[in-house]
């Protein structure tokens, strides 16, 4: 044993100082390793600045998709547009926005109406700084779009007799908003589910609702000549009825909207829509609704129009 401790004795101090040195590499050496190695699934996670982890959530892309026909008409009254769905920053916090109008065919300046109600509303929702709350902001650029089609009607001396009929849809973050005055529509497909989401602000209503309790018979609300009659449109000075959506309607990959005019889905079936959507890119749809609907040949066949937005 006394030569054991005078072996270590004689042991130059440097010596005991590089052993320490190669113990410590070691041990670090020992311990960054560990760091590296994958922890296994029934380990806690445990996360430091040194470690830091992002988390990319895909945002949903929306495909557009547009076709019009001026049907046997003289003149096209329906105009449509988008927002520009390759602006990332303004469709994180604005969403992609689809508009449609179909200016009213009974009235003088129909085309100027739809057209400037599109350009308006377009031109509000782009860059207005109001509210950012998606209904309100879909709100107040209505409200400039009647403007804008109310002074072109009293610059003509034609005010209450120049109109058009107002839609719009914004996806964002995989949520659909919309609006809509008059008796353009909007659908919606998912998948084989197909649903009407706008009402019809029309005479046809009330008949409907009078035939219901009893006041007229289901014929006279079938046969009533001002059945078609909008009771809401753009271009009166007080627009008394509105719909737009407080609580948005979740959406999925593959799922469709579209906004059409009167003289698409007047010429169309439920089934025909579904299975042309569900057959064709979006685009390509697009065309074939509207060239199935001038196809049939309907006498007096109005103005067709469609936009499409399509979640991929």
């Amino acid at each position: 044993m006394a030569q054991f401790i005078l072996f270590f004795q004689e042991i130059p101090t440097w010596a005991y100082v590089i052993v320490a040195i190669v113990l410590f590499l070691l041990l670090y050496l020992s311990i960054k390793k560990a760091r590296k190695r994958p922890l296994k699934d029934n380990n806690p996670v445990s996360l430091s600045n040194d470690d830091p982890i992002t988390l990319q959530i895909p945002r949903p892309i929306v495909v557009p998709g547009n076709a019009q026909h001026i049907g046997s008409r003289t003149e096209q009254q329906d105009a449509f547009g988008f927002s520009e769905v390759s602006d990332e920053e303004f469709s994180s916090k604005y969403g992609v926005l689809a508009l449609l109008a179909d200016g009213m065919g009974g009235l003088v300046g129909g085309k100027e109406a739809s057209h400037l109600a599109v350009q308006a509303f377009l031109a509000h929702y782009l860059y207005s700084t109001s509210s950012t709350f998606i209904p309100e902001r879909l709100v107040s650029s209505l409200k400039a779009a009647n403007e804008a089609v109310l002074q072109f009607a009293r610059e003509h001396e034609a005010a209450g007799n120049i109109g058009t009929t107002f839609i719009a849809a914004v996806v964002l973050n995989q949520q659909l908003y919309w609006l809509s005055v008059g008796d353009s529509r909007i659908y919606l497909k998912q998948g084989e589910s197909f649903i009407q989401l706008t009402t019809d602000h029309n005479y046809g209503m009330e008949l409907d609702e009078k035939a219901a309790n009893g006041e007229i018979t289901l014929e006279e609300a079938a046969n009533d000549p001002q059945r078609e009659s909008l009771t809401s449109f753009l271009g009166l000075e007080s627009l008394e009825r509105i719909d737009v959506t407080i609580d948005p309607v979740p959406l999925s990959k593959g799922d469709c909207i579209i906004l059409c005019s009167d003289g698409l889905y007047g010429s169309l079936t439920n089934h025909e829509i579904v299975e042309i959507c569900s057959s064709f890119s979006t685009q390509e749809a697009a065309e074939k609704l509207v060239e199935l609907a001038v196809s049939k040949n309907k006498p007096n066949q109005d103005n067709a129009t469609v936009a499409l937005l399509t979640i991929e």
